[in-house]
């Protein structure tokens, strides 16, 4: 999704959220889902972001990095942004949601920030 259409993003409410250190996912209320999974390199990280139906979202199966969700659930989505590798959500009521790509070990994997309920 390039950065000036995340922006369709806005207005969208969140029926549920998974992660996983390669994927992250957010089912919406309207059926649609959001993927987001860590690209680039080290030295130019960046997400991969793709709107597709909710029921052809990727099923989270690693249980290395489990984090719960379920303060986003409800939130709509007021604001969405890309840039730098990094994409900005502003979430009604939950607050800020930044994602970007992170390396450990010449490996990428999704960051976030808050990753839990402030």
């Amino acid at each position: 999704m390039p950065p000036e259409t995340i922006q369709h993003l806005t207005g969208k409410s969140i029926k549920s959220a998974s992660s996983s250190l390669s994927s992250f996912t957010i089912e919406f209320n309207d059926g649609q889902g959001l993927s987001v999974s860590p690209t680039g390199t080290v030295s130019d990280p960046g997400v991969d972001v793709t709107l597709i139906p909710a029921d052809q979202l990727p099923k989270s199966s690693e249980a290395v990095c489990s984090v719960d969700w379920s303060w986003i659930y409800n939130s709509t989505i007021e604001s969405a942004k890309a840039s730098d590798g990094r994409i900005q959500l502003k979430l009604n009521p939950a607050g800020p949601l930044n994602i970007w790509s992170a390396f450990w070990q010449g490996k990428p994997f999704l960051a976030f920030q808050p990753h839990s309920k402030p």
